[in-house]
């Protein structure tokens, strides 16, 4: 970390107090003059930071952006460097797998608006400004096909960091990829992958998070919403950010280690449709029964109304409640 500005809000952020000019010069090893002007380009970017004669300086608040200062100083884990920000794109996984080759695990990429956001099945996926929309990259040393459940592990991880901030709301799983709350799409997640018959190359995980969205177009006001719909108030976007990628980077390790194994049971707890029949689509055949759950592999266990199960893949389907 050697923005001098990412240093000083790291200071700053220690404390409810004032801390002197002197004091930070004294630990960045800079004038008084050289920090009083890193605190103004800070002030300008949107920190609310109070400054007053013979006290200091203190921190009154956070900015609800997404650049690297705002992000930056909050991540507690590898992943989120190097950090890309742009304040649009068209979509921030088509940008990620045009530099995957040169960027190592735990790159981002994160816009503030995507104008040609995508969900499964080439859906489109509405981003204005106010949600969290990132791209990460993935190099698991894994079988090709283990890679069916790591939509889970992604979506499982956002949720129990969203759910970590706000617990009194209901949250949800929707198999294999949607986060819900209070029964609506609040986020999802689209895994892109390059690899070979028995190696992966890389892996691209978008990653989408309704957050401060007011509104939804009238085609999508009865399936989404968001989390300022949720509570009746904005939520700063940094935190949850950083919240998400040092979750998903702790679930990441252990399913790289031992598989989806030890996050099927709390992915179950969570899983919407757990125990009710439901209908799914899978390359064009329908098959109705019950959702016996999510076996160690991710896939969706339908148990048949002959009372034969069937085991189908998170890629191939689509899921609705009969």
């Amino acid at each position: 970390m050697d923005d001098p500005r990412l240093k000083i809000l790291e200071k700053l952020k220690e404390t409810e107090d004032f801390v002197s000019g002197a004091q930070l010069a004294a630990e960045l090893g800079v004038s008084r003059e050289a920090v009083w002007k890193q605190v103004k380009l800070l002030q300008a970017m949107g920190f609310p930071i109070t400054a007053k004669p013979r006290r200091g300086y203190r921190l009154e608040g956070w900015p609800d952006r997404l650049f690297p200062a705002a992000v930056l100083p909050l991540l507690r884990g590898k992943w989120g460097r190097p950090y890309h920000y742009y304040p649009q794109l068209q979509s921030t996984n088509e940008i990620l797998k045009q530099m995957a080759a040169s960027l190592p695990e735990g790159a981002v990429v994160v816009a503030e608006e995507q104008t040609g956001g995508k969900g499964r099945r080439g859906r489109s996926w509405h981003s204005p400004p106010g949600g969290i929309w990132f791209s990460l990259l993935l190099r698991p040393a894994v079988h090709p096909l283990a890679l069916l459940s790591l939509p889970l592990v992604l979506s499982l991880a956002a949720l129990q960091s969203l759910s970590g901030f706000f617990p009194e709301l209901d949250w949800a799983l929707k198999w294999p990829n949607d986060i819900l709350c209070r029964g609506k799409k609040l986020g999802g997640v689209l895994v892109e992958v390059a690899a070979e018959t028995e190696q992966v190359h890389w892996a691209v995980v978008g990653v989408g998070i309704n957050v401060n969205i007011p509104f939804f177009p009238p085609e999508l006001e009865g399936r989404a919403t968001s989390l300022e719909l949720c509570r009746g108030k904005k939520s700063c976007r940094p935190y949850l950010l950083a919240a998400i990628l040092k979750r998903a980077e702790e679930l990441y390790s252990l399913w790289c280690r031992e598989g989806f194994t030890p996050l099927a049971e709390d992915y179950q707890a969570l899983f919407l449709y757990r125990g009710r029949r439901v209908r799914v689509e899978e390359e064009g055949r329908i098959w109705e029964g019950k959702a016996e759950g999510v076996d160690e592999k991710g896939r969706l266990v339908l148990r048949l109304d002959d009372g034969s199960l069937r085991f189908l893949l998170g890629g191939e389907v689509t899921l609705r409640e009969v």
